[in-house]
């Protein structure tokens, strides 16, 4: 049944008891007030006059309930058509649009601007359908990015191939590295694309233990200075020696680390600096890398947390990396109970920074 017609139901059927209520309970007081004022002796020496008067009083009990009926039947339809419209109308909506969303129209959206519980419904809903519109087209947009980094190396690997089974390039040692190369580039992807979605399902293995933080950060210094070094950039670390052990997984945060830092010394001009400090707050420990480079867009800030973003939109192979190691950054972070935040003035540097949870006293 229609949910109009149920409300018609219920409106009619509230209305006919409240009716049926109300007469049986006039018609006795009516008669009791009758008895009343026309008193025993009236009932007595005139029976006749006295059951007319009664059957009156019914009669006319009877004919208001019968008018009140049919009002309530007036009424009810009324009330349920009016309640039905406002209830069904946006709800007929939310149907359409749900099946529009269905068949791969993720823009519809239901216009109801009531403030009511079907408008925070219709709010929900379109909430909803933003954040699936959202969801499609990031999806679109890393395929797309994935096909473009996998046909990269691949398209390399193909020409010299080729190239060498034409006669065109010479099978030197040089050749076969540059093969090599690709190879280990297209390996590299892949393998980074299948841990950032270990990590973003929750299925990598996590094993935090107490961690010295200043020895991590020196650690991953000596790691990657060496590319400092080639670039000309300054890379300089200070931490206090009192920091509080913090709990983290020691290989995971060595990964953060150094995807920050290959950031920091990729975007920062030869005769640049990158700092790393540590620094303890309320519950946790504060690692910011700080660096004098280019700085990102205000519009592109957002974003450089997401999957295969990258401010540099040529992806050329020396424009930047392949836009993995911040959300692998993230993911690490966040499940390790901490955050990662940015802030970054163009033309004059990015600072990256995330938190760490202090470790249990008992650990």
């Amino acid at each position: 049944m229609r949910l109009r017609w149920k409300l018609l139901a219920y409106y009619f059927a509230g209305f006919v008891v409240v009716l049926l209520t109300a007469s049986f309970a006039f018609r006795g007081i009516a008669l009791r007030a009758v008895h009343s004022h026309m008193g025993g002796m009236m009932a007595t020496m005139m029976p006749d006059t006295m059951r007319d008067l009664q059957n009156a009083v019914s009669g006319g009990v009877e004919q208001a309930v019968l008018v009140g009926v049919v009002a309530a039947g007036l009424v009810a339809v009324a009330a349920s058509v009016g309640v039905a419209l406002s209830i069904t109308r946006p709800l007929a909506q939310m149907v359409e649009a749900a099946r529009r969303i269905a068949a791969g129209s993720y823009g519809q959206r239901v216009d109801y601007r009531a403030r009511d519980e079907i408008g925070e419904f219709s709010e929900a809903f379109n909430q909803m359908a933003a954040q699936l519109e959202a969801t499609e087209r990031l999806r679109a947009e890393l395929l797309a990015t994935i096909a473009h980094e996998l046909r990269t190396p691949l398209t390399n690997i193909q020409g010299y191939m080729e190239g060498l089974m034409d006669g065109v390039i010479e099978e030197d040692p040089a050749t076969y590295d540059m093969v090599r190369r690709e190879a280990g580039r297209l390996a590299r992807l892949v393998g980074n694309i299948q841990h950032l979605s270990r990590l973003e399902a929750g299925a990598e293995r996590f094993a935090p233990q107490p961690l010295d933080l200043p020895a991590a950060i020196q650690t991953a210094e000596m790691s990657i200075r060496p590319q400092f070094e080639e670039k000309g950039v300054v890379l300089g670390s200070g931490a206090p020696d009192d920091l509080p052990a913090v709990w983290v997984d020691p290989d995971k945060l060595q990964q953060v680390l150094l995807n920050i830092l290959t950031n920091a010394c990729r975007y920062t001009p030869p005769g640049g600096q990158v700092t790393i400090t540590a620094s303890q707050a309320a519950g946790h420990l504060l690692v910011s890398v700080r660096d004098t480079g280019v700085g990102i867009p205000p519009e592109d800030l957002p974003h450089i947390f997401e999957r295969f973003y990258r401010v540099e939109k040529s992806r050329s192979s020396t424009g930047g990396g392949t836009g993995i190691g911040l959300a692998v950054a993230r993911a690490v972070i966040e499940q390790s109970g901490g955050s990662i935040s940015v802030e970054s003035t163009l033309g004059k540097g990015t600072t990256i920074s995330f938190t760490l949870p202090v470790a249990p006293p008992s650990a």
